[in-house]
């Protein structure tokens, strides 16, 4: 099978995002994965299966060797001269505006680079499709097995979340970046202080003022493997984003590992999760109060949870990963 390379974006077991499923996923049906830590060691080399390693020296790669190419980071564009390419394969996740907008220079490079090219939205498909004959829109997804783990609770909770648990838990994870309303998490927390709200991530340091209060706790980043023991104890799980050009091109994972856990779902008004499961859509602050009010008390019943989950079944890595492979294939196929 054929040999994909992925420089370093970010180390594989830190925010596990949309590269590192996919390539994992893509390795299980028979591609070789060499996948670049950003932290270089003097370990070059660290299989985790027999199709899939990471590489933690660059300058151990064999240039000679022929490789498909999946590139996510624009600059790297410039460094496609260095290898041996049997066909490079240009993914676009975030569009490049707003606090990304400095790597808008770069996604030309990545378009005209590309023999292929993947979008994780409808809106980053339609704009990019204008620009690529080859340009093909694959959804984020999820590991459910790993989520599904969320829907039988423990007999206790972690520790740092068990002074939550005295109220109904609105949780969130992921980055605690600019792109989160944090106003909108000030005033619901002000309206519904008979909710507790929890969240899990890493705070960038581009973030405004954030809202301290009694029945709000950040609890830190939690490992990837342990998301599940957290998402036990929620009752409701939110995605409080901004709404702006950045994240109305956003595919958010959270969306597929919040349903696959079972849990009712409240977002502010993004396009890409409108017909998701019954993920509840909120136009304004009130509108977000009134959705988390319903989810609370009517969101967890096992009709609602299994309906959920069954929609996250149809929408996994796996089968993303099986659409790219065939998209692959053909072109390799191609006379």
């Amino acid at each position: 099978m054929y040999d994909i390379l992925y420089l370093p974006s970010f180390d594989y077991f830190n925010f596990r995002q949309r590269p590192q499923h996919l390539l994992w996923e893509l390795s299980k049906l028979g591609f070789n994965v060499m996948y670049c830590n950003v932290t270089q060691t003097s370990t070059d080399f660290i299989p985790l299966s027999a199709t899939f390693n990471l590489c933690n020296n660059i300058k151990s790669l064999d240039h000679n060797k022929e490789y498909i190419m999946w590139l996510t980071h624009g600059p790297y564009a410039e460094l496609l001269p260095e290898f041996n390419l049997k066909m490079v394969i240009s993914d676009f996740a975030d569009a490049s505006v707003d606090e990304f907008s400095k790597f808008a220079v770069y996604d030309e490079q990545k378009i005209i680079a590309a023999d292929l090219v993947f979008t994780a939205s409808e809106k980053l498909f339609l704009d990019i499709s204008k620009k690529h004959p080859r340009c093909y829109k694959v959804n984020n997804g999820v590991e459910f097995e790993h989520f599904a783990k969320s829907v039988t609770r423990s007999s206790q909770p972690p520790a740092d979340i068990v002074k939550a648990c005295s109220k109904p838990i609105v949780g969130f994870w992921g980055a605690l970046s600019s792109w989160i309303d944090f106003a909108l998490i000030e005033f619901i927390a002000d309206i519904r202080s008979n909710y507790n709200f929890v969240f899990l991530g890493t705070f960038t340091t581009n973030v405004p003022r954030v809202p301290i209060k009694s029945n709000i706790f950040y609890l830190g980043p939690k490992d990837y493997e342990i998301l599940p023991y957290y998402a036990q104890w929620f009752d409701v799980a939110i995605i409080p984003f901004q709404i702006k050009d950045v994240t109305l091109a956003a595919d958010p994972i959270k969306a597929y590992e919040y349903i696959a856990s079972g849990l009712p779902v409240v977002s502010t008004n993004l396009p890409q999760l409108e017909g998701l499961a019954d993920v509840r859509l909120a136009r304004t602050p009130e509108d977000f109060v009134s959705c988390l009010d319903w989810a609370v008390y009517n969101g967890k019943s096992q009709e609602k949870i299994k309906l959920r989950m069954e929609i996250a079944k149809q929408n996994t890595w796996k089968m993303r990963a099986i659409c790219i492979a065939e998209k692959i294939k053909e072109l390799i196929l191609e006379p």
